[in-house]
């Protein structure tokens, strides 16, 4: 079972914030060049460039176009960011939304199947340094494929679910404790690295919003 400090972790204790203290942020529509993410964020990744259709099947309110850089910061405090396709990926972004654990998962299991069953796979990452969160998850049409969380913090593995996937086991991911950086290398295995220090794109524009 989740341990109760788990919970203010998600919800906005141990260095997120609350979504009930998500901050009124100005977002920039002028379009720039993609700006990377990863390190303490969490974040869904479907194959399409179906920006709006994305938030849409999401059910955000408050939408309103954003760029990279505003986007990525209002992620970071509370928001989802839709970002604009970025090598056939779109990614949704938000530090604090509900992540894998006992009392969290059914959400993110849901979200996960619902963005699955529209685009056929979906992918969940989750990384928080501070406390040792490492997190990922896959649904194919509908249906959860695996899923897999651990907290560094206590040493716990929060969901194992399905059988280990051949890139985690190439990866070594099961070998050892987790880390941020194995969550970002199992990413870009699985969608696309979050840094997108590799890419090459136009500037653009995505949604941000709230759930």
């Amino acid at each position: 079972m989740l341990k109760k400090w788990f919970i203010p972790f998600l919800r906005g204790g141990r260095g997120i914030k609350p979504l009930n203290a998500r901050p009124a942020l100005k977002f920039d529509a002028t379009p720039d060049l993609p700006l990377g993410f990863g390190f303490k964020m969490q974040w869904y990744a479907v194959r399409t460039k179906d920006t709006e259709g994305v938030a849409a099947q999401l059910m955000l309110n408050d939408t309103q176009p954003a760029n990279w850089s505003s986007g990525v910061r209002g992620a970071y405090e509370g928001y989802y960011f839709v970002t604009p396709p970025i090598d056939g990926w779109t990614l949704i972004a938000n530090a604090s939304m509900p992540g894998i654990s006992a009392n969290e998962q059914p959400h993110t299991y849901s979200r996960l199947q619902s963005l699955s069953t529209v685009y056929g796979a979906a992918y969940y990452f989750g990384t928080h340094r501070i406390v040792g969160y490492q997190a990922w998850a896959h649904a194919a049409n509908g249906s959860i494929v695996r899923a897999y969380g651990y907290l560094g913090e206590s040493g716990e593995t929060l969901v194992d679910d399905g059988e280990p996937t051949a890139d985690e086991l190439e990866l070594g991911l099961l070998d050892h404790p987790s880390d941020e950086q194995d969550v970002l290398r199992l990413a870009a295995c699985w969608t696309i690295d979050p840094l997108l220090e590799n890419v090459s794109a136009e500037p653009s524009i995505g949604i941000i919003g709230v759930a």
